[in-house]
């Protein structure tokens, strides 16, 4: 039976092994958190128009991205409803700024996100919403998502806060999450909203433009052909693109326009970095210290395949021995980041593949870089 020689050498000091271990566990962590905020930037910042229920959605061409205040005429929707495809078109409308929230006795809030619609045909995919839609169309309520950040406050239904200084009463509650741009997101109805942001203007007139258009059309429909059409009966002010369109479009704006992406991806690569520091330092400790044993073995005449299969052994059984640790922490603070911030940090398989490909990556080039010392060493220099 072979002695297993790269368990043993890693294994016969504690002391050494559990140091490597936290510094390659700290490393992979380092990966996980950098690769899960990067995550949750699009994760997060995706999750409400992932619950359109539209197949089309319509915005001003100026809006490049769902943060920024550009409307166009609701008549819009009109149009596109020529289509003889198309069984609904409704607005949706949007407020970030001047919706400041405040709780009784304490003094005005950030401000937070608030939807407008027309509660009859809700356009978010939320299932507390079409359970809670007939209490929106009652004057000044709301729904409150219980992820928003405890700025605003432990809501519950019947409790009421002040919006833009007018008194609203919560009726119910859903579950959507913070993103980089809001802490925080309430519903409510059209009427509502516009009763909250436009009481200075007469009738629905602050109604009258639309932060965004959500189409839905017949099962069976082209969708391509559909959206061609629609865009053809629309002025050019306007954009008409696919649910997944306007999904491919958000995302490009925060991974490319902004450099969010980019420092996440960039403390991922400083994490490789790190962990690959690490593990050469130990596996070079580790045949400095053993140097007599290797020369002595290759004087008996071990080959030098025998040596880089030694090192590779005991690279990738120090990936293992950090990864395990650095999962189990990762998954804690993810949960933790959750708790506290309201974003959508989860660990995802594809994920977790990924970091063990660069942990097992990490600890193999360190013990490429250090198996030439084994290698190329001389009995003769040694005895």
């Amino acid at each position: 039976m072979r002695t297993p020689l790269a368990w043993k050498n890693l294994t016969h000091d504690r002391k050494r092994l559990a140091l490597a271990v936290g510094g390659i566990g700290f490393a992979v962590l380092l990966m996980f958190m950098q690769l899960g905020f990067r995550g949750a930037l699009f994760d997060s910042t995706l999750a409400l128009p992932r619950r359109f229920d539209a197949d089309i959605v319509l915005m001003h061409t100026h809006r490049y991205t769902l943060t920024v205040r550009q409307k166009f005429p609701r008549r819009y929707l009109d149009l596109a409803r020529a289509s003889t495809a198309v069984i609904s078109a409704v607005p949706l409308y949007f407020e970030s700024n001047l919706s400041n929230w405040k709780l009784p006795g304490q003094p005005v809030g950030p401000p937070i996100r608030v939807l407008g619609f027309d509660p009859k045909t809700p356009p978010l995919l939320l299932p507390e919403l079409a359970a809670e839609a007939e209490r929106l169309m009652q004057t000044d309520t709301v729904l409150f998502d219980r992820m928003s950040k405890e700025d605003f406050g432990d809501l519950k239904v019947g409790d009421v806060a002040e919006l833009n200084g007018q008194r609203v009463r919560v009726v119910g509650d859903y579950r959507l999450g913070t993103d980089f741009a809001d802490d925080g997101t309430i519903l409510c109805s059209d009427r509502t909203f516009n009763s909250i942001f436009y009481s200075y203007l007469p009738g629905d007139t602050g109604l009258h433009e639309a932060d965004f258009g959500l189409i839905r059309l017949q099962k069976g429909a082209d969708l391509t052909r559909v959206r061609d059409e629609i865009d053809a009966l629309l002025p050019p002010n306007v954009h008409v693109m696919t649910r997944e369109q306007f999904l491919d479009t958000e995302f490009a704006f925060w991974n490319k326009a902004t450099p969010i992406g980019y420092i996440f991806a960039l403390g991922t690569v400083m994490g490789f970095i790190v962990g690959m520091i690490i593990c050469y330092q130990i596996l070079f400790s580790d045949i400095s210290d053993h140097l007599r044993e290797f020369a002595t073995l290759k004087a008996m005449g071990y080959r030098p395949q025998y040596f880089v299969g030694l090192v590779l052994q005991e690279a990738l059984l120090l990936s293992v021995f950090g990864f395990v640790p650095g999962l189990v922490a990762g998954l804690l603070l993810y949960e933790i980041v959750t708790l506290a911030t309201g974003l959508q940090v989860y660990m995802s398989m594809p994920r977790v593949f990924g970091v063990v490909l660069l942990t097992a990556l990490m600890c193999i080039i360190s013990g490429v870089l250090t198996m030439r010392k084994v290698v190329t060493t001389d009995p003769a220099e040694l005895f």
